[in-house]
């Protein structure tokens, strides 16, 4: 037995005598367990207390304290009660009391999602810049900035700005930048196969879920922002290393109680602002370094091999532009609009049509137009002064077309003149008319008065069927005795 307990002492690092006690112990209680301290504990009387006054510990103390003298007890101090709190009941539990259910999510661990493919999951929401911006009327506004952000390789896909308040159509213009491909708008874009948002009321709203509805996006709405956290990381992100370096930034450090650093600083203008985002945007998306893949975000996800699924322009071009329902009118050198000049790819023979403007906010370098009073779709204004070859060649193809036409139309009714008027115009042979003799007109003219030829059969006409007895029959009427006197 000595050399059994010495094993132990040796192998805890501890005496035998100390191994000895803890037989003697287990022997007189029965159970090899260490004997608990007797301290107070975060009993069900205590949690009561507790959620009666929010968590608040001072006011529990206090209750428990008057019930313990009213029971003839020793009160429990304070510290004893604090020290209870923090050994059985939860920092999380604690703040639930406190500030209710959403608090108490942020302390429990969240599980990781997959990083999945490009495209396989967007993560959209609106962030308000902790700023205000100078408009063209010269008032201040704050600014929203609206974006998705491609969750497996946090690319912003797709952004929008808009002053005062965010809306529907803010979002319409984030998916729209989203989704397309072109120069302008991509490399990045596509269609992707489900969208995360929380509940605002904006990317709830009919017109946002009709649009992903018509494009076969899967949404996705989550109960806490925790639950998108590649757009809620994007936001903070934007915090510190975008909007802190612009000027009037509202989150800047004090000088005192209530002046901050950047209180005297003049307000960006809202162009300004646009620009900066964009290029922050870029600077984001095709500059920095992600330590985990030694690519830039954009490269990385231009490398995955998951299939693109490209959305047609025609299917994004009428529900997702901004216009002011005024009638612009076609001239010779094109659209005139935002003191810039803009020329229709489909122009050819329609200079003094009313069209009405619809543009992509902070992309200004197309339009689209739209026939003022019917409505109807007439096609896309570039830049007269930034046109590239492609698009110098499909106006001139729209002109070729429309004098193709109008030439094929032409001829097609000169055609038909011609065969309308053709036996007047052509020159024909005269007809050289038979003459006849004084004895053959004689002849004709004696059978002419001796009226009409005999029939050729003596008998008289004898009808097919027989009369019926009731008829009436042409031919002398029979005589009577009355007539006979």
């Amino acid at each position: 037995m000595t050399a059994e307990v010495s094993l132990v002492a040796s192998s805890l690092g501890c005496s035998s005598r100390s191994v000895w006690r803890w037989l003697a112990e287990a022997k007189k209680t029965g159970s090899p367990e260490k004997r608990a301290r007797k301290r107070l504990g975060a009993t069900e009387e205590v949690t009561e207390v507790l959620a009666d006054c929010y968590g608040n510990v001072k006011r529990a103390h206090e209750e428990l304290a008057r019930r313990a003298r009213e029971k003839n007890e020793k009160p429990v101090g304070l510290t004893t009660l604090h020290d209870a709190i923090r050994r059985d009941l939860t920092p999380g539990f604690m703040v639930g009391l406190r500030q209710g259910i959403p608090a108490a999510r942020g302390y429990n661990p969240a599980l990781k999602r997959p990083a999945g493919q490009r495209n396989q999951a967007w993560e959209g929401d609106h962030k308000r810049a902790p700023l205000k911006v100078l408009m063209s009327n010269g008032e201040l506004a704050a600014v929203w900035v609206t974006w998705f952000e491609d969750h497996a390789y946090g690319v912003v896909m797709g952004w929008a700005v808009t002053p005062v308040s965010a809306h529907r159509g803010s979002v319409l213009a984030a998916l729209r930048h989203a989704l397309l491909r072109e120069e302008q708008y991509g490399p990045a874009g596509g269609k992707p196969k489900l969208v995360r948002i929380d509940r605002g009321r904006d990317f709830l709203s009919r017109t946002v879920t009709a649009a992903f509805g018509a494009l076969g996006v899967r949404v996705h709405v989550v109960d806490s922002p925790r639950h998108k956290g590649g757009i809620e990381r994007l936001n903070r992100t934007a915090m510190t290393r975008f909007f802190a370096d612009l000027p009037g930034y509202t989150k800047a450090p004090l000088l005192d109680h209530r002046t901050r650093v950047t209180d005297g600083d003049p307000p960006i203008t809202f162009t300004r602002f646009v620009a900066e985002l964009s290029a922050w945007v870029e600077r984001h998306n095709a500059e920095e370094i992600v330590p985990g893949t030694g690519m830039t975000r954009l490269q990385a996800w231009l490398a995955d091999p998951a299939e693109i699924r490209d959305v047609p322009y025609e299917d994004v071009r009428a529900f997702m532009l901004e216009s002011d329902d005024r009638a612009y009118k076609i001239t010779s050198r094109g659209i005139t609009w935002n003191k810039r000049t803009y020329m229709p790819e489909d122009a050819a023979g329609r200079i003094g049509t009313e069209v009405r403007v619809r543009w992509m906010p902070h992309h200004d370098h197309e339009i689209e137009i739209y026939e003022y009073r019917s409505n109807r779709y007439l096609g896309r204004c570039f830049l007269s002064d930034e046109a590239n070859d492609e698009q110098l060649d499909e106006v001139f193809a729209s002109r070729r077309q429309l004098e193709a036409k109008i030439t094929k139309t032409l001829k097609a009714a000169q055609v038909r003149r011609r065969e309308r008027y053709g036996p007047v115009d052509a020159p024909q042979e005269p007809k050289k008319l038979k003459r006849r003799t004084r004895a053959e007109i004689a002849a004709e003219l004696q059978t002419t008065a001796a009226g009409p030829a005999r029939r050729a059969s003596a008998e008289p006409y004898q009808p097919r069927m027989k009369p019926a007895a009731s008829w009436v029959l042409p031919g002398p009427r029979p005589t009577t005795e009355g007539d006979k006197q």
